[in-house]
């Protein structure tokens, strides 16, 4: 769950009249009474405008019912429309004479039920826009819970009247009496949650360690406590001071993956997921630098995903030694799941809502960012993040301040490379041909031809080559530069070159070739058309429940087909394919695997997947699950692993006990120069963690 709530809120391009083209901030005095039985809230807000204004306009929640509370003011409805799921209404306060101040009552209910967010194969995810109930208490920008100016920021006081056993989080400090919230600095919400907590606190050297569970659980939190400060730690040091007073774990009524300003809201389940504590946790934390500490232009594209994944994500899994294994599964996945008809640039990336926009809004940014790391440096490449922190804390940015910051610390113009990857959609396709070597001398000369195969513009590219050289133990490195279509590559070399190598790390953002991906999950949940093919002798439980899995799966999808296996007598030679169960008549392409043991239909469920045999371009999968009690557990699993080729499951939840993908034959852009030799395989080196010299 790494997926962050985003608000599309264009801030500045929707500003109203009275604070057009300034991104001001104007002060909340909030107090609130909660009555989650009933849904209701209460409100009294004092507004303290920027300056002196005799008439502004704000939008709140239609079923609110607001009064202005100043003899003489004027209080009139203007326009009512629907935010999604929630009404809303437009008022207009006259003032009799200009004031920086005035006072609100409002009141009413606020119940808008859990619903799917997307959907999909993995039959998408609960969300609300704002719920107060008896299991818990979910309020943002987003439920107009308080009154929203356009084009402002927002600090706040909020003193909360809240049941017994009740307990609030918002951004912020905390205050004294406990639910009582503080937030001097300008933000772009104020986020309202509470619940039956249980409060667990630790004090680090940054700033407070917070977790908020719904049952006591000490060992769980003292986990989550030790990392909150380990990441604090990381992320001070690489970026710059943490701009809260907090951080806080906070465990929520549905399962959600969310990052606010200081706090994160996570699921029941996804809380106690062994690994989440360091994959998706630390990407949370890391987003009170980017998103809730310098906020997002969404008006220009959203730059705030891709960064923090590449600063969390990917970092760890550097530091782990498998930063390249990494950056060919983001690649694999937008080459999985971005069709040419469904691409669009970074700069109309707003947020998360589907594998398409996380392919391109998460994957593509991250390597624009890992390219513009190699090409400026880690000490250039830090010192530009830090820079863009300092001079945009607590203010909306966008790509174009980020190209400020960089070129202000590096002194390299890098206008063409940030038009390039954010206007512009599609990928570099790259071909090597006419590799050859002959004796110059006293040395080699290399010679090659690299070709960027796809249609239209070429990219500008800095391609990095690596030469196994005979008697070396690492490769020569080389980064060339490409602009045209064609790339004449002509080393001179002093040993014997004996392997040539293009981007081996996977460092430029670009479509892989069909040699440098196995067959996996995902190459079938991506494609865009699709057959499935059911089968007719399975026993009829079976039968049903694959016959409902298919009919899920299609649901909305036009280009997936499903057939019975009698009513065929060859595979398809243009569609991707699922076979479902294993006494269909087409699971005999796979008949040698299911030799194996780890492979069993027996006692367990299991995906594997191989090429087509007529279509190397195209994915086979075979479906086999052991029995219906598995099949709804299955179809909401299964599409969550992906990057795999191969995965098996047991019991009736299921859960996962196998998985893994099909070792890679030699890259089709990497060729042996030897005419045959035996070589050893070329040892190609890591970066060094980006974090390395902290």
């Amino acid at each position: 769950m790494k997926k962050t709530l985003i608000f599309i809120l264009l801030l500045l391009a929707m500003a109203s009249p009275a604070l057009a083209g300034r991104a001001e901030t104007i002060h909340h005095s909030l107090a609130v009474k909660l009555l989650p039985q009933t849904g209701r809230l209460e409100v009294e807000d004092r507004i303290t405008l920027p300056r002196k204004l005799a008439s502004f306009e704000f939008q709140l929640h239609d079923g609110l019912n607001p009064q202005i509370q100043q003899p003489g003011a004027m209080l009139t409805t203007q326009e009512r429309w629907m935010n999604g799921r929630v009404p809303v209404q437009s008022y207009r306060v006259e003032l009799p004479a200009p004031s920086h101040s005035v006072t609100i009552l409002y009141r009413g209910i606020i119940q808008h039920p859990l619903g799917k967010l997307s959907q999909g194969y993995a039959d998408g995810r609960n969300t609300t826009p704002g719920l107060i109930s008896e299991q818990g208490i979910f309020l943002s920008m987003s439920s107009y819970w308080f009154p929203v100016v356009d084009g402002a920021l927002v600090s706040f006081d909020m003193q909360l009247d809240l049941p017994d056993g009740w307990a609030a989080i918002s951004q912020g400090r905390r205050g004294d009496p406990p639910n009582s919230w503080h937030m001097a600095k300008p933000q772009d919400d104020i986020y309202l949650i509470a619940g039956k907590y249980r409060v667990y606190e630790k004090e680090t050297p940054v700033a407070a360690a917070q977790v908020y569970l719904r049952s006591p659980d000490p060992g769980l939190a003292e986990k989550y406590l030790n990392a909150t400060e380990h990441y604090l730690s990381l992320y001070q040091k690489l970026l710059g001071d943490y701009p809260y007073a907090k951080f806080a774990l906070v465990e929520n009524f549905w399962e959600s993956g969310y990052g606010m300003p200081s706090f994160t809201l996570l699921g029941s389940r996804v809380i106690r997921l062994p690994f989440i504590i360091h994959t998706s946790y630390p990407h949370e934390i890391l987003h009170n630098w980017w998103g809730n500490g310098v906020y997002v232009d969404y008006s220009s594209g959203n730059w705030s995903e891709g960064l923090t994944s590449y600063l969390a994500d990917h970092l760890i899994k550097e530091q782990q030694g498998k930063g390249a294994d990494y950056r060919r599964n983001t690649l694999k996945s937008y080459a999985n799941y971005v069709a040419d008809e469904e691409d669009f640039p970074l700069k109309e990336f707003r947020g998360h809502h589907g594998q398409i926009s996380q392919a391109i809004g998460y994957g593509k940014t991250l390597m624009f960012f890992h390219m513009l790391r190699l090409q400026l440096g880690d000490s250039l490449f830090i010192e530009g993040l830090r820079h863009f922190y300092r001079k945009n804390r607590f203010l909306v940015a966008g790509f174009e301040e980020l190209r400020r910051s960089f070129e202000a610390v590096s002194g390299i113009r890098l206008d063409q490379e940030f038009k390039q990857w954010i206007t512009r959609t599609g990928a570099p396709e790259l071909k090597l041909a006419q590799a050859s070597v002959s004796r110059n001398g006293n040395g080699y000369r290399l010679r090659a031809k690299l070709h960027q195969n796809q249609l239209g513009t070429p990219f500008k590219l800095r391609v990095p080559v690596f030469i196994q050289l005979e008697g070396e133990e690492l490769p020569l490195q080389q980064t060339l530069a490409m602009s045209g279509k064609d790339l004449d590559i002509d080393i001179q070399l002093e040993k014997r070159p004996l392997r040539l190598s293009i981007d081996p790390r996977f460092d430029l953002f670009r479509q892989l070739d069909s040699s440098e991906q196995p067959s996996t999950l995902g190459q079938l949940f991506g494609a865009k058309k699709m057959t499935i093919l059911l089968p007719a002798n399975a026993p009829p439980s079976i039968r049903d429940s694959y016959q409902n899995m298919a009919q899920a799966w299609s649901k909305g999808q036009p280009d997936i087909e499903t057939v019975w296996d009698h009513e065929l007598e060859r595979l398809p030679k243009n569609r991707h394919i699922w076979i479902f169960g294993d006494s269909n008549r087409f699971s005999s392409l796979f008949e040698e695997l299911l030799k194996q043991d780890q492979y069993s239909t027996r006692q367990q469920s299991i995906a594997l997947t191989a090429r087509h045999p007529d279509n190397p371009e195209l994915t086979v999968g075979l479906l086999s699950i052991h029995s219906p009690e598995a099949m709804p557990g299955m179809a909401r699993k299964l599409p969550h692993y992906g990057r795999y080729s191969y995965v098996a499951f047991t019991g009736s939840e299921p859960k996962n006990r196998l998985k893994g993908e099909w070792q890679l034959m030699e890259s089709a852009l990497t060729v042996d120069l030897t005419n045959g030799e035996k070589l050893p395989p070329m040892k190609t080196p890591q970066l060094e963690p980006l974090s390395a010299g902290l």
